[in-house]
């Protein structure tokens, strides 16, 4: 009889592995499962038909390409025979990839996480046949899966009655959660800064971060922190912020051979990665380096920066000029089976091989034993930083010399796989930063690659009907999300504040992409919905940051951005902070960025570059060699002139620089020219081209250096109202 069942369980696996249907779907996570004698189903109308019509309960995994545990629960138990049949004889299983199909996968995750009180990837949630969640977990391991679906079924099958209203509960529940009305109330600035500093209960006081392990780096919070830190000067946000950015540069988390960060670190100080990279850490923890470099002049967040950009311009930039999604954690080992990090760790004598008589210094600073810290090899991490620490020590002349050589020889292991997916979200993260990167760090290859990246999105992801989320193997597909909207709008802006909008109208399309996300997402009233059509559960709102900041929050970010660039007052900017606010302000951990919006809504934005209110003015903050002078640079748009120093006229507003509520001296405003414009009858003495003014910095403590620009830009019509913007410079 065992016999008869083991040829019977075969069989049944043997017959799903015709029918699996993954094969022919674009996504390369999908595709990765096309070969599991699992009878796999995508998403959508043919699978949730067929479970109503058999009256089977759904199976549904969520993970994606580059997942370490996906791939082990898929060795372990989708390619199992056994596993597979049990499942094809009483699931309809569906596989979903999170990165293709955020809705679907924040859904899932949020029961997983109401049902367990954990979440992860593989998501692994059971429905009912009409589709309503009664059951979830992340990774099984295979016995422990097989009794679980055993225990399922029989459940099913003794007390369907109970299982199904417990399962319509949940539904309802969720549906409820997802599609909450905006509760009203008033927040305040000083709500908003009290937020930010209670988050500093949860700080590792010693490593930096928050929590113990697994560490994420949670880039929205940290951005919110530093944008509080700039508003307010406190030194225990700035802290923070750096303590966090100084343990990540030194630890494993930071791919010192490569350049790059991997997604999270798996123990408290940093150093011991889960190795795979995705595109969206690259662009949010390089912005975070390059806000903290701009505000401290640190050269260890610059080199950081400058590699993690450099990493993604050789190693993760498709021939058109988009980014791919990720990379793996998984490659081939010495001895040829997948390993999580093989690609990235190091013996001793790998070393020696590869630098010679130089190697024992570099042993000793990465940290590099015998036993190693990671399945007997090491994971590489300094103990100092490196710039400030390194150079010089044990002999070592050129330490980002010996660590290309480092690099060249890691070439020659076989390198995990790249998902070659190209996400428009995150692609439009990646523009923001390198737009950013190329005026910062004096690097206009970044800005170019901003650029190519842009007009790429442009042409292939947006169509008449709208933008597509994913373009993969010449193909776009998957309608656009909420946040794919806002993320490119704000993209567009990056490239006009950082580098003009003299070959292209990057405002422009930005508010047609506003206008079009409108009539998408928004309800009156209330948060912005994820999706154009009803999915999964219903509706739903995202409020939380995940991979990347909500898409209410970078909406919100989008609308406020343009009506100051604009010379507007909206609505819809004001409305959506609204609804937006008191929900933020009671989950500020998770909705930091929201935060950040609306903070940027009311008060203009922080950084090192400002636009003034209505766009005619950017100003670019940079502080010298020495660190003793800021320098603003003073750009007027063609078309308008900033008031001078000394105004001819009373009405007018002239422009002011102060340090520390101290006026400059008078030399160091630019020669005044004297002009007559249509608005006035008699000359004014204004400032019409581009110009540099040095604030001198007497740095002392720890407190930062407040530096305020008053100006008023006027065009031959009209003039705007004035503008102050504060700039701080920390120790």
């Amino acid at each position: 009889m065992r016999i008869f069942l083991s040829l019977l369980l075969i069989l049944l696996a043997s017959q799903s592995f015709a029918e699996n249907r993954l094969a022919q779907e674009s996504s390369p996570y999908l595709q990765q499962h096309a070969d599991n004698p699992v009878d796999w189903y995508p998403w959508g109308p043919e699978a949730l038909e067929k479970a109503q019509a058999e009256g089977k309960m759904i199976f549904v995994s969520v993970g994606y390409a580059s997942c370490h545990w996906c791939h082990v629960m898929e060795a372990e138990s989708f390619e199992n025979e056994e596993i597979a049949a049990y499942l094809n004889a009483h699931f309809v299983s569906i596989k979903i990839d999170r990165e293709r199909r955020p809705d679907l996968d924040e859904q899932f995750m949020l029961v997983t996480s109401a049902l367990t009180g954990s979440s992860g990837w593989p998501n692994s949630v059971f429905l009912t046949p009409d589709a309503e969640p009664f059951f979830a977990g992340t990774y099984f391991p295979p016995d422990n899966f097989l009794q679980t679906l055993e225990t399922i079924v029989d459940v099913w099958e003794t007390d369907n009655a109970a299982l199904r209203t417990e399962a319509f509960t949940i539904s309802q529940r969720l549906r409820d959660y997802l599609d909450q009305t905006a509760v009203l109330g008033d927040v305040t600035d000083t709500d908003i800064n009290a937020a930010a500093t209670a988050m500093l209960g949860n700080l590792d006081d010693f490593n930096g971060g928050f929590g113990t392990a697994p560490k994420f780096p949670r880039e929205n919070l940290l951005l919110f922190l530093l944008d509080q830190a700039d508003r307010s000067g406190d030194a225990a946000l700035m802290q923070a912020v750096t303590l966090t950015l100084d343990g990540m540069v030194r630890g494993g988390i930071h791919d010192h051979v490569g350049g790059g960060f991997h997604r999270y670190a798996t123990d408290p100080e940093w150093n011991i990665p889960h190795f795979e990279k995705m595109l969206y850490n690259q662009a949010l923890i390089g912005r975070l380096l390059l806000h903290a470099y701009s505000a401290t002049r640190n050269p260890d967040y610059a080199h950081a920066a400058t590699r993690t950009f450099d990493y993604v311009l050789r190693e993760m930039r498709s021939p058109e000029g988009a980014f791919y999604a990720a990379q793996d954690a998984d490659s081939p080992g010495p001895d040829g089976e997948r390993q999580e990090g093989a690609f990235y760790v190091w013996t001793p004598d790998q070393i020696k091989q590869a630098l010679g008589p130089e190697a024992p210094a570099m042993i000793d600073i990465l940290n590099i034993t015998e036993d190693g810290n990671f399945e007997g090899a090491s994971v590489l991490y300094t103990s100092d930083t490196p710039l400030k620490a390194i150079a010089g020590r044990d002999g070592i002349r050129d330490f980002d010399a010996l660590l290309e050589q480092l690099r060249n020889a890691r070439e020659t292991r076989q390198k995990p796989l790249t998902d070659q997916k190209v996400i428009l979200a995150w692609n439009a993260e990646m523009v923001i930063t390198l737009a950013q990167a190329s005026r910062v760090l004096n690097r206009p290859d970044y800005g170019q690659a901003a650029v190519q990246a842009t007009e790429f999105m442009l042409q292939n992801m947006w169509f008449d009907d709208g933008l597509k989320r994913i373009w993969y193997q010449g193909a776009a597909d998957t309608e656009a999300h909420l946040v794919d909207y806002a993320a490119l709008g704000r993209a567009l802006l990056a490239l006009d504040d950082y580098l003009g909008g003299a070959d292209a109208d990057w405002l422009g399309m930005a508010d047609k992409l506003a206008d079009d996300m409108q009539t998408l997402f928004a309800d009156d009233g209330q948060a912005m919905r994820m999706n154009a059509q009803t999915v999964g559960l219903g509706p739903m709102r995202p409020l939380d940051d995940n991979e990347i900041a909500s898409g209410n929050a970078q909406a919100l970010a989008l609308l406020a951005g343009l009506d100051r660039r604009l010379a507007r007052t909206g609505e819809a900017a004001p409305k959506l902070a609204a609804a937006l606010a008191v929900d933020a302000i009671n989950g500020p951990e998770q909705r930091a960025a929201i935060l950040t919006a609306i903070a940027t809504e009311r008060n203009g934005l922080t950084g090192a570059m400002r636009v003034s209110n209505g766009g005619a003015v950017r100003v670019f903050a940079a502080l010298d060699a020495e660190g003793k002078q800021l320098l603003l640079s003073i750009e007027p748009r063609e078309g308008w002139h900033i008031n001078a120093h000394e105004p001819l006229e009373d009405y007018l507003i002239g422009m002011e620089l102060a340090v520390s509520q101290t006026p400059v001296a008078l030399s160091a405003y630019p020669k005044v020219e004297i002009k007559e414009l249509g608005f006035s009858e008699t000359p004014l003495a204004l400032y019409d081209t581009s110009f540099v003014m040095a604030a001198p910095i007497a740095q002392t403590g720890d407190k930062p250096v407040t530096i305020r620009l008053t100006l008023q830009a006027c065009n031959d019509e009209v003039c705007l109202p004035p503008d102050d913007m504060l700039f701080r410079v920390w120790p």
